[in-house]
């Protein structure tokens, strides 16, 4: 049985790495401004949409007392961030119209002052469209001194609006280590 293979030429070899190797370092610069970018789009976004505190308070009038909804507080960090970050309280029970205030403890295991920023996420996707934020750190910067914990509260109502079938929902922050984003 005679098989053929061809021959690929060295220098033919060398210029397909390069353009390979100049594709994948193209894609690092692109990713970090996409990720850079997400927060100022998040904050234009909520400014179109009029989404801002003072409106969120305005509308806040009318508390549901004939329902509890549970509100279920996780906390992630991503890959190798070396801060501990939990929520203080796990789970509430609050009534859709009601101010809520709690709390996520966050501390810098590191040696040195280090800078991170929180994007909150929900579960189920759609009840973020009821989950009111009063305050929260979420989307600015947070430094931290070496060994600094910190607690960082979230002021918070559910829209009393929240469709009736959704009984629980999942408020999570995962936290990106910004600091060196933070010496440009």
């Amino acid at each position: 049985m005679d098989q053929t293979y061809e021959q690929i030429d060295p220098m033919e070899q060398r210029r397909n790495a390069r353009v390979t190797l100049g594709k994948l370092l193209l894609i690092i610069p692109v990713m970090l401004v996409f990720c850079a970018s997400m927060v100022p789009l998040y904050r234009q976004i909520c400014e179109v949409m009029g989404i801002t505190a003072s409106r969120a308070v305005a509308q806040n009038t009318q508390v549901d007392v004939s329902r509890l909804v549970k509100v279920e507080f996780d906390a992630s960090l991503n890959r190798n961030f070396a801060w501990k970050f939990e929520p203080v309280e796990r789970e509430v029970s609050v009534n859709p119209g009601a101010t809520v205030t709690i709390n996520y403890r966050v501390t810098n295991t590191l040696p040195v002052a280090t800078t991170g920023r929180a994007v909150p996420s929900f579960g189920p996707v759609e009840a973020g469209l009821y989950f009111n934020k009063v305050s929260c750190f979420c989307f600015s910067n947070q430094t931290l001194q070496a060994g600094e914990t910190r607690d960082m509260p979230v002021t918070f109502y559910i829209d009393p609006k929240l469709p009736k079938e959704i009984g629980a929902i999942a408020l999570s922050y995962t936290f990106f280590d910004v600091t060196a984003e933070q010496k440009r």
